[in-house]
C-alpha cells in the first residue's frame, strides 16, 4: 500500500497518537498499575507494620529479637523452598521460631556428643600442691622456719618439673607466687588474676601447648569464715579432641567451728561433681581437702569417683591404705589411675608445709 500524498496528518493528531502509544506500552509492561482515576482498595491503616517477636521458650541464649513484617492481606500459598525453610517473604510465627531454635540446639548438642564419641583416649599427668602462701613466710608470718616465697617458688617450679605434671591444682598460691611459677614453668592458669589478686589461691596451672582452654567457671564454699570461689576448668586435649573438667578446691581446716564449714564444702563438691558427670565428660578433682578418711567416705564414694591412691567402696567405705595425705587427686567418669606419687623427699620440706602429690590419669 503506497502513501497517499493527499492525506495530511495535522500536529494535534500526531500528539494524540503519541499519547495513545505511550499509554499502551505502560499498560503492557505494568499490568498491576491501577487504571487512571481508580482508587486503591488498601487503606493506609492496613499497610504492613513491623512487629517484634521474642521467643518464649525460656532459652536464656536466644538470639536478638527479629523484626517480622505482618502481611496486610490474605497469605497466598507459595512453592516450598528447596531447603525446607519458609519461603522468602512469608512470616515466621513465635512457635515456629522457637521450634527452629530448639532444633538448632539439638543439632549442636548431637554434634558435640559425636565429637566426644570420636575423641580417643589419652593420658595426663596431674598433681595437687599447697605451696604455702607467701604471707606465711613474710616478715611477721607464722612460718618463720621456711625461706621467703621468692626462694621457695624456684624450688616449687623444680619439683613441678620433676613430677612432669601437665596440670596442677594449687592452694594458697598468692599473686607473687603465681607470677613466679608461670614464668618458670611456662604454664597458663585459671583463674590466675581473673578474679583479682586476692583470689589466686586455688588456681589451676596447665600446659597450654597441649591443652586448649574451653571455658572456666566457679562454685562457692565457705572457707575459714568467708565465702571463697573454687575453679572449674574445661580443657580440650589438642591431640585427640577429648574434653574434660578439672576442679580444684580447698575446704576449711581444723575442727570446732570450722568443721561445719568443711562438711558444707564437701557436700557442695559432691553436688558439683555429680552435675559435671551428667555431661558425659571425665572430671578430675584436685585439692587440699583438710581431711583423710572422712573425705574419701563423704566425697569420693557419694560422687562415684576413683582415688589415685587406691581405696574402694564395695561392701562399704574402704579408704586408701595409710599413710593418707590431706591432699588428693581423684576422678570421675572414664578415668583410671597409675603411678601415684606422694613426694616426701627432704627438698620439699623447705618449699611448703605440704608434699606435692601427682598421678597419671588414663582418660577415655
Amino acid at each position: 500500500m503506497e502513501f497517499d500524498p493527499r492525506i495530511r496528518i495535522r500536529p494535534w493528531q500526531t500528539a494524540l497518537i503519541a499519547v495513545a502509544v505511550v499509554a499502551g506500552l505502560v499498560f503492557v509492561f505494568t499490568p498491576e498499575l491501577p487504571l487512571l482515576g481508580a482508587s486503591s482498595s488498601t487503606p493506609a491503616s492496613a499497610l504492613p507494620t513491623p512487629v517484634t517477636v521474642v521467643p518464649s521458650d525460656g532459652n536464656t541464649h536466644a538470639p536478638e529479637p527479629q523484626e517480622i513484617v505482618q502481611p496486610s492481606g490474605p497469605i497466598v500459598p507459595s512453592e516450598p523452598s528447596p531447603t525446607g525453610s519458609p519461603a522468602f517473604g512469608q512470616p515466621i510465627s513465635p512457635v515456629e521460631l522457637a521450634q527452629q531454635q530448639q532444633a538448632a540446639e539439638l543439632a549442636r548438642k548431637a554434634a558435640e556428643e559425636a565429637n566426644r564419641q570420636q575423641a580417643g583416649p589419652f593420658d595426663v599427668r596431674i598433681g595437687s600442691f599447697n605451696v604455702l602462701g607467701s604471707q606465711h613466710t613474710a616478715p611477721g608470718g607464722d612460718r618463720k622456719n621456711f625461706p621467703l616465697a621468692s626462694v621457695r617458688s624456684a624450688g616449687a617450679a623444680d619439683v613441678i618439673a620433676k613430677h612432669d605434671v601437665e596440670i596442677l591444682g594449687t592452694q594458697e598460691l598468692q599473686d607473687d607466687q603465681l607470677a613466679a611459677l608461670l614464668s618458670r614453668t611456662g604454664f597458663a592458669a585459671y583463674p590466675g588474676l581473673e578474679w583479682g589478686v586476692k583470689e589466686t589461691d586455688n588456681s589451676i596451672l596447665y600446659d597450654a601447648d597441649r591443652f586448649a582452654f574451653v571455658s572456666g567457671s566457679k562454685f562457692i564454699i565457705p572457707f575459714m569464715g568467708r565465702p571463697r570461689p573454687q575453679p572449674i576448668l574445661l580443657l580440650k586435649d589438642r591431640a585427640t579432641g577429648g574434653e574434660f573438667y578439672v576442679v580444684n578446691t580447698h575446704p576449711s581446716a581444723h575442727d570446732g567451728q570450722y568443721l561445719t564449714e568443711r562438711r558444707q564444702g564437701q557436700d557442695t563438691l559432691v553436688g558439683i561433681v555429680n552435675q559435671l558427670k551428667a555431661s558425659g565428660l571425665p572430671v578430675l578433682v584436685t585439692g587440699d581437702m583438710n581431711d583423710r578418711e572422712e573425705f574419701y567416705c563423704r566425697v569420693v564414694q557419694p560422687a562415684g569417683m576413683v582415688a589415685s591412691n587406691g581405696g574402694s567402696y564395695t561392701g562399704g567405705c574402704n579408704p586408701p591404705p595409710s599413710p593418707i595425705a590431706v591432699d588428693w587427686v581423684v576422678g570421675a567418669g572414664p578415668v583410671t589411675w597409675s603411678d601415684y606419687w606422694r613426694d616426701t623427699s627432704p627438698v620439699t620440706n623447705r618449699i611448703s608445709d605440704h608434699f606435692i602429690i601427682s598421678a597419671t590419669a588414663h582418660v577415655g
